[in-house]
């Protein structure tokens, strides 16, 4: 007799599992999706952008349709000599009313980096003051503003190891944040 109650007792117990394992299945499966819009999206002009520096040409610089990218092909250097490009591009404010505060950092670098001494992206102001570096193998980062209306210039600092080879390259993805529309309006 004892078994056959604790047999009863055990289905019992087993249907009340597989249902409450079937309860909390089921009201997993419940979502509830919630929306956001924006309409419309549009288009602003950039009010910073970047274009041909006094080194462009050498740089192999070619700077992106409305200015917001520019890529630079023909930069080199030679092995333990550091190599400075003073002006591949320059950052220009098209908005002289507003100051737009600006984080430049690395974005990503690839390729035979530990062939590199250093690669440093400078910053000056309009009057040739130096106003940050960006030291791309340790991963930090410069800030700076960009008061009304000027022109900064960006240089490239590059030296290889005594050891690199000719056939050492490396790629580098720089990132320009401009933060907000700027201060001042």
């Amino acid at each position: 007799m004892d078994t056959r109650n604790n047999s009863k007792k055990t289905l019992r117990l087993l249907f009340f599992l597989f249902l409450a394992l079937l309860v909390t299945a089921a009201s997993a499966a419940v979502y509830t999706y919630m929306y956001m819009q924006a309409s419309p999206i549009s288009v602003k002009a950039a009010k910073v952008v970047f274009a041909d520096g006094t080194d462009a040409a050498v740089a192999g610089e070619s700077v992106g349709t409305n200015g917001t990218y520019v890529q630079f092909n023909s930069l080199s250097g030679w092995p333990n000599a550091t190599r400075v490009y003073e002006n591949a591009t320059v950052i220009k404010k098209i908005d002289p009313s507003v100051n737009f505060p600006c984080q430049l950092q690395c974005d990503s670098w690839s390729g035979n980096t530990g062939s590199l001494s250093q690669l440093y992206v400078k910053v000056y102001n309009a009057a040739g003051t130096w106003q940050g570096t960006l030291d791309v193998g340790a991963a930090n980062t410069t800030s700076f503003t960009i008061p009304h209306g000027e022109v900064w210039r960006v240089e490239w600092v590059i030296k290889w190891s005594a050891t690199a080879l000719s056939t050492d390259t490396i790629t580098v993805t720089l990132a320009l944040t401009v933060t907000g529309e700027g201060t001042g309006e």
